[in-house]
């Protein structure tokens, strides 16, 4: 299995320079950033996917727990913190680990192994629905959209419009960030601001295609990707 993709979430300096050695140790973890403030990460995670989340729970403006509540995906979570009253809370987010402050290596080895093991275990779950299907979070629930019922994604400023059979449903974040997570060979990026569904071409003309009853602009950089994607008789 290929390593971990992990950041680190902690306002304290120390703690956060501890947790980047321990990373920096581990042949299973890539360290892919860290952060002093819970806002930057939910910024950076908009665009990038991560794996593992090493989180403190006690921050200033957004603390972990508020973190947690706004992705639109979850990655596994070790929580970090020096508070032990916070138990609960990891129970309750199904969290993958707890580790108390300071984290000692022999520690830090024993969660990272737990996420290993964990993840191997999603991977297993997820390998096929991933290509079947996607949740969209919004209204304080998550939402299933069966990837052959979806139109397109459209870039609409500083979130994304998911266009389906079920309607349209606005989510936090970019077309980058989206395109990076889907997993299904239907959805094509075409464009900086759009992906589409091949299931749902009606046809193609010159730089667009007819997606449902949209016309969508295809890019220079994208169309040649499109073209390999197609049967063209």
């Amino acid at each position: 299995m290929d390593k971990l993709k992990a950041i680190v979430i902690d306002d304290e300096e120390m703690a956060r320079r501890a947790l980047e050695r321990l990373c920096a140790k581990s042949d299973r973890i890539e360290l892919l950033d860290s952060f002093e403030d819970a806002k930057s990460a939910l910024s950076y995670m908009e665009n990038e996917s991560v794996d593992l989340l090493f989180l403190d729970i006690e921050m200033p403006e957004l603390s972990g727990i508020e973190l947690l509540d706004q992705l639109n995906y979850l990655p596994q979570v070790i929580f970090t913190t020096a508070n032990k009253e916070y138990a609960f809370e990891a129970y309750e987010y199904d969290v993958t680990d707890f580790i108390k402050k300071p984290i000692s290596l022999q520690r830090f080895i024993k969660a990272v192994d737990k996420a290993i093991l964990r993840q191997e275990a999603l991977h297993q779950i997820n390998e096929q629905s991933q290509y079947n299907e996607i949740y969209v979070k919004a209204d304080g629930k998550l939402t299933r959209i069966p990837i052959p019922q979806i139109h397109y994604f459209e870039n609409a400023g500083d979130y994304v419009l998911v266009v389906s059979d079920l309607g349209k449903h606005i989510i936090s974040g970019t077309i980058k960030g989206v395109d990076s997570r889907l997993k299904s060979p239907r959805l094509i990026k075409v464009h900086r601001s759009f992906i589409i569904n091949l299931d749902h071409v009606k046809d193609i003309e010159d730089n667009s295609v007819l997606v449902a009853s949209k016309i969508i602009p295809i890019s220079r950089a994208h169309k040649s990707i499109l073209l390999n994607h197609l049967n063209i008789l």
